[in-house]
């Protein structure tokens, strides 16, 4: 029996059974601020303007919602399906405004990697790592999608600044926060929280030193990491907050 099938019986008494890389992040967590409530923290005046990049079923959506109720919210999700979830499970929230495309350092379009599991969708290929989250990246298929960067959605749509940019997109982070270098050279986005990696899941994946390196030009500082997930002993990934 796999461990999907043992988890469908131990859900129903309240438990799951995780690898022992999902074990050690608790550990090392269980002690960490939650990270969307350290952002409410972090913002001098509750967040007005939210782009949450990679949306996919609107979870995190629902969650900057929660913690500020007055926020427009930008959702960006390129894969149909999802985004079709995303907009089910969000169209209660009035100043939602979702949008069917990626996010890069350039418009345009794109071939778009459909993997297993469609957290793990991406802009780049995938490739293995030795660990467990390899079987979730096989790819599936390929799609093309629309390409747009910030700086020129924000011109187009009169968005004069971003109080938060959230960016989980599976390795594109590097190249949508080069798609935003009009506002970060002006510091119009107040706070960048983001997905990053110490080992690349993709090929030609950035990982958080080439992200640091590009925010540093711009005088953006890494406040704290959140949510460490561990393999084999070493951090593998996690989430950070970035702010100028």
């Amino acid at each position: 029996m796999n461990k999907n099938a043992i988890n469908r019986i131990c859900r129903k008494f309240g438990f799951e059974v995780h690898g022992t890389g999902y074990i050690q992040s608790v550990q090392k967590s269980s002690f960490k601020e939650d990270a969307f409530e350290k952002q409410a923290a972090l913002l001098s005046s509750p967040a007005k303007i939210i782009f949450d990049v990679g949306a996919n079923f609107g979870d995190t959506v629902l969650q900057y919602h929660n913690l500020f109720p007055g926020a427009a919210i930008y959702a960006f999700e390129p894969f149909p399906s999802t985004y079709e979830a995303m907009v089910q499970k969000t169209k209660h929230i009035d100043k939602l405004h979702p949008n069917l495309c990626a996010l890069s350092d350039h418009a345009g379009k794109s071939v778009f990697y459909v993997n297993k599991n469609v957290d793990t969708n991406s802009l780049l290929p995938s490739q293995n790592m030795g660990l467990s989250s390899d079987a979730q990246v096989q790819q599936q298929g390929i799609i093309d999608v629309k390409l747009v960067t910030i700086d020129s959605f924000c011109l187009e749509n009169n968005i004069g600044e971003i109080d938060i940019l959230k960016l989980d997109i599976q390795g594109g982070e590097l190249d949508a926060l080069k798609g935003a270098a009009r506002l970060l050279g002006q510091k119009k986005i107040k706070l960048i929280y983001a997905e990053s990696y110490f080992r690349p899941q993709y090929v030609n994946q950035p990982l958080l030193y080439d992200i640091a390196k590009y925010l540093q030009q711009y005088n953006y500082q890494l406040q704290d990491i959140y949510n460490p997930i561990y393999g084999k002993g070493n951090i593998v990934w996690c989430d950070v907050i970035f702010m100028a």
